[in-house]
């Protein structure tokens, strides 16, 4: 019996991938500089330089397999450059991995 929850693969393979989806938005789509992003993210500011150099979180194959990766990535850059508060951004994240979850090519991940 695996104990592994899917939250936890989820948090593990997709949160990276977010991340850099999120950050990439901010960058592109608000015109951040990356000492903003990293705030936002709450990450350092040399993070924020991997994810944008696409050297962490760039799973390509993920998101492809995912696209709804990409559209909670946008969601959740807006909501950050208008200040919305943990509550959105956790709601997001928790429909992300709901929906990923339910998908059959999730099982793979978890292996």
């Amino acid at each position: 019996m695996d104990l592994k929850p899917g939250c936890e693969a989820f948090a593990k393979k997709v949160v990276p991938v977010l991340r850099a989806k999120i950050a990439q938005s901010l960058a592109t789509d608000f015109g951040m500089q990356q000492n903003e992003i990293s705030k936002k993210l709450g990450v350092t500011q040399a993070a924020v330089s991997f994810y944008l150099g696409k050297e962490r979180g760039s799973n390509s194959s993920l998101a492809k397999k995912f696209p709804d990766i990409d559209k909670t990535a946008k969601k959740m850059a807006k909501a950050l450059k208008e200040g919305k508060g943990d509550k959105v951004m956790t709601d997001l994240m928790c429909e992300l991995c709901r929906k990923i979850r339910r998908k059959r090519s999730f099982n793979a991940l978890i292996k």
